[in-house]
Formats: structure tokens, sequence, C-alpha cells
């Protein structure tokens, strides 16, 4: 029998920081879960450190195809999974983050994808927490201009992903389309916990917040623009290339 929930994880040389962010899922107080990690392309220790873990809730599978979105569809197809829950491979989980998100999603059922706060840190230090917008209204009023949605923290239900096709192409930003795409069906509903439940890593080999990311998620809104013939959307793409423009990487 399937467990409940796939924790899916997809790792590019991540040596430094993967043991602990499989430690921090293979100790959660909520049991029922299976871990998939699809390891890509690497050429340091990843894929040697993932093989050192004799768990048998951790499920690890390669490629040599060093694209999220495809990795991600990749490991979607390995479970059955009813939720997933999503980690990157340098963050940490907080014990209780299964627990938390799987009795939500359970009594609140009109709920697809369930984010929650997070912590932002670098070199083991807290350097800000973030408390995310908690309802459906809020989220789908600020997705398009500001960060409402964390990835790595997200839960959903495989289903509705399923159904929209699984994640887009694209080297970057593959989550904010995936939340674009979502916000197509106003039957698809979000939700932020307000409890700290990730401890996201900041370090500089991250694409987030760089030029190349904000020309990214421009041209995704003007794509939804054109299809939803939505000004709002038109204003949200001139503000990322604003982002862009000013961003300083």
């Amino acid at each position: 029998m399937s467990p409940k929930v796939a924790v899916l994880m997809c790792a590019h040389n991540s040596e430094l920081f993967i043991r602990e962010a499989i430690d921090s899922i293979l100790n959660q107080t909520y049991s029922d879960f299976e871990l998939i990690i699809v390891e890509n392309g690497s050429t340091d220790k990843t894929w040697q450190i993932i093989n050192s873990y004799k768990d048998p809730r951790v499920k690890a599978f390669r490629t040599e195809i060093a694209q999220p979105s495809f990795n991600s569809n990749y490991g979607l197809l390995q479970t059955q999974a009813e939720f997933v829950a999503r980690i990157d491979s340098d963050d940490i989980a907080k014990p209780e983050r299964l627990e938390r998100q799987v009795s939500y999603l359970e009594t609140h059922p009109e709920i697809s994808v369930l984010g929650t706060a997070v912590e932002f840190f670098q070199d083991n230090k807290t350097t800000a927490i973030i408390t995310l917008p908690l309802t459906n209204a809020q989220i789908r009023k600020k997705l398009p201009f500001v960060f409402s949605i964390c990835h790595p923290a997200v839960m959903f239900r495989k289903s509705i992903i399923i159904d929209i096709g699984g994640y887009g192409s694209g080297k970057c930003n593959l989550d904010f389309d995936l939340w674009l795409r979502l916000l197509r069906n106003e039957n698809i509903k979000f939700a932020n916990l307000s409890e700290v439940l990730l401890k996201y890593r900041i370090h500089p080999d991250q694409i987030r917040g760089s030029r190349e990311s904000y020309a990214t998620s421009a041209g995704m809104l003007l794509r939804e623009t054109l299809l939803r013939k939505s000004p709002r959307l038109f204003i949200a793409s001139v503000f990322a290339c604003l982002k862009m423009f000013r961003a300083t990487k």
C-alpha cells in the first residue's frame, strides 16, 4: 500500500547540504511518507551521499537531465501518494512540518496547495522570518506581484498537479509558472499556515532574485496576460521587468 505522502526532492551538486535536508525529513513526527529523491547530473558526491541511506522510505532515482521541471515531473510519476510535499536539497524541514500540513489538508478538502511561513537563514543564522498571506483570496491577489507561497514549503494534492500537466519547461521559476497556471482555475484554492515549518537556506548559487529570474517571471506574466486578457497581470509583468533592470546579478 502506498504511503499517504511523498516528499519530493530534486538534487544537483548538493553535497554540502543534502544530508541535513534528508535527515530533516526522516526525523519527521509524521511517519506515513516516502522520500523520493531525483538526482540529476551531479559532478560531486551527491549521489554517493544519497545512496549511503539505507532507510526503506528513501527512494532514489538518477537522470542525466539537469533540468528542474523534467526531474520534478519524473519524481511525481514515481509515487501513488495522495499528497506531495516539496523540499529543496539545501533546506531543512521542521520536525512537525508533514504532520501539520497533512492534518490541515485532511480537514480542509477544498485546499489544493498548502504552504507555510518560512525562516530564511544563512551560515546557521536566521536572517528573516517570512509570514506569507494566509487565505486563498489574499494569495491570489498578491501572487503575481510578490512572493506569496514558498515552493519548498508546499504540500499539494498530486491529482491537481497531474491534471494541469505537471511542471512546465524552463530552467528557473518552475514554481511561479505552476502557480500562475493554477490561478486560471478559480476552483483551485491556496492557503498558507502561519507556523514556520521550513528553514530556507540563502547562499550565492541561487537563481531567485537574479535578472534571469525576473526576466523569466515577466515572460510568464505576459503569457498569462494574453491568455486571460488581464490588465492586472500586465501591470505585474511591468513590475517584474522593473525588478529585472534593478537586479544586481
